[in-house]
């Protein structure tokens, strides 16, 4: 069934412009989007949508002229336990205007409609910036907060483990994949819940390749390797797990390192360190405080 598209009719500096927004099953709508997503970030979203991922937590607010969507700014519905605390937040995201309709103001306008909408209605709102636009997120009320990365040194021999590479497109692995995280237990003190959608939106992109079911554990670990480190970003299972056990069973002699997309649950024997990421967590200021020295890192498939 289509959703209602919501339009609305605004004029900034002298120039008439469509609020547009609920839009994702309109074909139109959705295509113009993906222009200007391709164009700025050099992918779209098509193929989540198509897989039936795109659901109604991730929402585009953009501005349409001349029959294009020139600018925008999406919000992704968001729940989390964080240390056994329920909370709700709203991530913004896919902050973008085409290059011919930049210095007007409209990612000003939108940002500022997007934060009138939803601050009063969860518990936080916060996005990851890049280092081009560390100096406009502030302009807005919001803070930089810091995020700490966990890493051990490994010692690991050869497994024999059974472990199972999942191909997304097989259906039967994909069925696997999505049940293992529709039932997962977390094992993050900052766990997202209820967002297989995001996490897929990973699994049929950039992280296609980097998906292990690990039988022994019925577990499905999402990791890469490079240059002898394991960059271990999440883990997905029924029933709690031991990390550690993970990381033995995920590893072999070649891995000398692993470096966690997530803050664990049990910390001993990881180090921890002061994350320098390539994108900065800023959370606006009324909620900022909560965050603020507590040696967490949302989750790296966590990020919209």
């Amino acid at each position: 069934m289509k959703n209602s598209i919501l339009v609305k009719n605004i004029e900034l500096n002298n120039t008439a412009y469509s609020l547009v927004t609920n839009f994702r099953n309109d074909p139109r709508m959705r295509a113009l989007f993906n222009q200007l997503t391709e164009a700025t970030y050099g992918f779209n979203f098509e193929f989540w949508y198509d897989a039936g991922f795109w659901g109604d937590q991730y929402i585009p607010y953009s501005l349409v002229h001349d029959d294009k969507i020139v600018s925008n700014v999406s919000i992704s519905k968001m729940e989390f336990l964080i240390e056994n605390e329920k909370k709700t937040g709203v991530q913004i995201g896919t902050v973008m205007t085409n290059q011919d309709y930049r210095h007007r103001g409209l990612n000003k306008f939108l940002m500022e409609e997007v934060l009138n909408e939803w601050k009063g209605r969860v518990d936080f709102i916060y996005l990851f910036a890049n280092n081009t636009v560390l100096d406009f997120y502030p302009k807005f009320n919001f803070e930089r907060v810091a995020e700490c990365q966990y890493s051990k040194l490994l010692n690991a021999s050869n497994t024999l483990a059974s472990v199972k590479k999942l191909n997304v497109d097989d259906q039967k692995d994909r069925e696997l994949l999505v049940r293992t995280i529709n039932s997962s237990v977390p094992i993050a003190k900052v766990a997202m819940q209820n967002n297989t959608d995001l996490i897929m939106f990973y699994c049929l992109s950039f992280m296609r390749n980097s998906i292990y079911y690990l039988e022994e554990l019925k577990a499905v670990v999402l990791a890469d390797i490079e240059d002898e480190t394991l960059q271990l970003n999440d883990v997905y299972s029924k029933d709690r797990v031991d990390l550690n056990e993970v990381i033995q069973l995920i590893s072999d002699k070649t891995i000398k390192r692993v470096v966690l997309g997530f803050t664990p649950l049990d910390t001993d024997g990881f180090r921890k360190n002061l994350l320098e990421p390539e994108d900065v967590l800023f959370v606006y200021k009324d909620h900022a405080e909560f965050f603020k020295n507590r040696s967490w890192r949302f989750p790296v498939l966590s990020h919209a």
